[in-house]
């Protein structure tokens, strides 16, 4: 499966309400991001698929890093 385009991105956002799956609060669009939990962005399974605020992101990548 190929990456997310951006329509689908939005449409997962819109979908789960603009929150955060990490602190559960609603946010802009534009801090957020789509995180692959197995690291792979060609696994869109929903299963496999978080939303989290930038800094979120940053913070569990410098956990795997």
């Amino acid at each position: 499966m190929p990456e997310l385009t951006s329509e689908q991105k939005e449409e997962i956002f819109r979908r789960r309400g603009y929150k955060s799956d990490s602190d559960g609060k609603k946010h802009r669009k534009s801090n957020l991001v789509i995180h692959h939990k197995d690291r792979n962005p060609n696994n869109n399974n929903p299963s496999n698929i978080r939303i989290l605020t930038i800094g979120e992101h940053q913070e569990l990548h410098k956990k795997y890093s």
